[in-house]
């Protein structure tokens, strides 16, 4: 297991968020649902960069097992929603964990992982190139011209893929 120790600079935020992840990650283990980390916790994972801010956390799960999560946590009290693109949101105050739906956002993706203990909790993974991948696409998706055009999301995307890329050249 690869333990991550380093916090993000929004450290407050952050520990409020791995608290409510944290809840959220045991009913998903009584439900039976199986997620995959990827996003920006996952890149923060990967690179340990402390200039880095985590704003919610981002999993990866059969579409499937989107309304059977979603009872579970409104049976907990977690407000829930299943959104028509594809992703389950947890929300609690101004915390978020979102549920990505594998066969639409990571078609294609392999679902290789690594397993990781961040703040404490023991998280799945999506591994180094998967997680590439998913950055290299979000970038396509919102550049200048595409159908999700989004200048905002398009920077924070190309920065997360070129810190992605030097992690990789500095851990081979």
């Amino acid at each position: 297991m690869i333990e991550v120790t380093t916090i993000p600079a929004n450290q407050e935020h952050f520990t409020r968020l791995m608290a409510f992840a944290h809840e959220v990650l045991n009913v998903c283990d009584e439900a039976g649902v199986e997620p995959m980390l990827d996003g920006g916790l996952a890149v923060f994972a990967y690179t340990r960069n402390p200039a880095l801010e985590v704003r919610d956390v981002d999993f990866g799960c059969p579409e499937s097992d989107l309304p059977r999560l979603c009872r579970a946590l409104q049976r907990r009290g977690i407000h829930c929603e299943i959104q028509s693109w594809h992703v389950l949101q947890a929300r609690r105050d101004r915390l978020k964990v979102e549920f990505g739906a594998f066969e639409h956002w990571n078609r294609g993706i392999p679902r290789d992982h690594e397993v990781m203990q961040i703040a404490g909790i023991e998280f799945r993974v999506l591994g180094l190139d998967g997680l590439r991948e998913q950055y290299r696409r979000g970038v396509v998706n919102t550049a200048e011209g595409a159908i999700d055009s989004d200048p905002v999301k398009h920077q924070a995307s190309r920065e997360k893929l070129r810190l992605l890329d030097a992690s990789k050249a500095t851990s081979m």
